[in-house]
């Protein structure tokens, strides 16, 4: 999580809500009391101390209350990753609490976490457009042992560009975190190499969104795994070219570039396939 003293008492306040309200009533009695820079001081201190525990290991306990164990870790870690990746742009990751405040459902989530090893929670941002992304994935391309091309680290067919809006979209009724121009939405999306279902037309869905693939490849990134998809291809949810055509996301190991694609709704192939998300 962004370490910085604001993001720091931010993230405190959400996940520790009752110490929160001790340290505001004792820090009220206190400048009462005795003018109360020593009580400032505490309060400080007892915030900066919340928020070092959420860093370090009391989040998945905290903010992932009800989720046991290794579910837990792999949301904390989720959340971790892509925190990163949204820091690249100056962005705040909204906490889970927001994302459980705002209609997610956790617990339903823990449990297809459970019963599934390959899926990764992926908190995707929505409205960055696509010159958003592109200046995101230069950035990405400028960090240390990054497997994309500093000339060209996301490559968006004309057609993408041209209708990308259309697919910068939550997903239809997943519960969206606002931030200004900006919404954020939590799902499930599998991790594997390749799709878990290939050979498949776009009918047979339902498909990750853009961002959400696009934030899925920068987590890899940031975790120093390979990117998905490097001989294969995953259908996104949406069409472009009035219902016709849908896009499809790969890594081009030669190129070493994200490419998002088109084709006509009823291809299919041995490597194109969906990864079906939950949420």
């Amino acid at each position: 999580m962004p370490a910085h003293s604001g993001e720091a008492a931010r993230l405190a306040r959400l996940l520790f809500a009752d110490v929160a309200e001790e340290v505001d009533r004792a820090l009220a009695d206190s400048q009462r009391a005795a003018g109360g820079r020593a009580a400032t001081s505490r309060a400080e201190q007892i915030v900066e101390a919340a928020a070092l525990a959420a860093r370090e290991g009391d989040l998945a306990r905290a903010a992932f209350a009800g989720i046991d164990g290794l579910e837990a870790s792999r949301f904390a870690r989720a959340f971790e990753l892509a925190a990163e990746v949204a820091a690249w742009s100056g962005l705040a990751l909204p906490a889970p609490e927001e994302f459980w405040g705002a209609g997610a459902d956790h617990g339903a989530l823990a449990r297809a976490l459970m019963a599934d090893a390959s899926l990764v929670a992926v908190p995707a941002v929505y409205g960055l457009g696509a010159a958003g992304w592109t200046a995101l994935y230069r950035t990405a391309a400028r960090q240390a042992a990054s497997p994309l091309s500093l000339a060209a680290p996301l490559t968006l067919a004309p057609e993408v560009a041209a209708e990308f809006d259309l697919l910068d979209v939550p997903p239809r009724g997943v519960p969206a975190v606002g931030s200004g121009d900006l919404s954020w939405a939590l799902r499930l999306v599998p991790g594997s190499p390749k799709p878990p279902l290939v050979g498949l037309s776009h009918a047979h869905g339902p498909h990750p969104t853009l961002p959400e693939m696009l934030m899925l490849q920068l987590m890899h990134l940031v975790a120093g795994k390979p990117l998905l998809d490097s001989g294969s291809l995953t259908w996104l949810d949406g069409t472009l070219g009035g219902g016709k055509f849908a896009a499809r996301e790969l890594y081009d190991t030669t190129d070493r570039s994200v490419r998002v694609n088109t084709r006509e709704i009823g291809n299919q192939g041995p490597h194109l396939g969906a990864r079906p998300p939950i949420g």
